[in-house]
């Protein structure tokens, strides 16, 4: 199963939850910036050819993967804090408090499966403007496009924020 990581990538691409403006570009990256403008753009009009969407299933689809990404996000970003607790907490020479480790240990799995239910509430709202054969192909192509992404970071690690 794919990272977290690799699937906030993979959504990121495909959220566009607003219409793209020019950004400030990173200090140092806007290349890097002005690339990832044009992978999301790239992204966008193959999601609309492949899945045969209209303009208005087009701007539905960004706003609904741009809220239940960002939903995400924040998750992941909770998980990576719950994760440094725990590892801080069981590294060699601390003292380990149970109930503490037992709250963060619970906290990680309870989020865990948010996240995993955020895929399907996601669904439950594609289901309302998508059809069928449209939410599978995308499914596919989220799949190949997360593959993709992890490929390419495993041969490019210095892309890694």
């Amino acid at each position: 199963m794919p990272t977290p990581r690799i699937w906030v990538f993979a959504l990121a691409l495909l959220a566009m939850a607003a219409p793209l403006q020019a950004q400030e570009p990173l200090p140092g990256r806007p290349r890097l910036e002005e690339l990832r403008r044009r992978v999301h753009e790239r992204v966008a009009v193959r999601v609309q050819q492949e899945l045969g969407l209209t303009n208005n299933q087009m701007v539905r689809l960004r706003t609904t993967v741009g809220t239940y990404a960002a939903e995400r996000r924040q998750m992941e970003m909770r998980q990576r804090d719950l994760r440094e607790s725990l590892t801080e907490q069981l590294r060699p020479g601390a003292a380990v408090r149970p109930d503490s480790v037992a709250r963060l240990t619970d906290e990680l799995m309870t989020l865990r499966v948010r996240y995993a239910e955020s895929f399907r509430a996601e669904q439950t709202e594609l289901a309302r403007f998508l059809d069928p054969v449209q939410r599978a192909k995308l499914t596919l192509l989220r799949e190949r496009l997360a593959s993709r992404a992890q490929e390419f970071r495993r041969r490019r690690p210095f892309l890694e924020r």
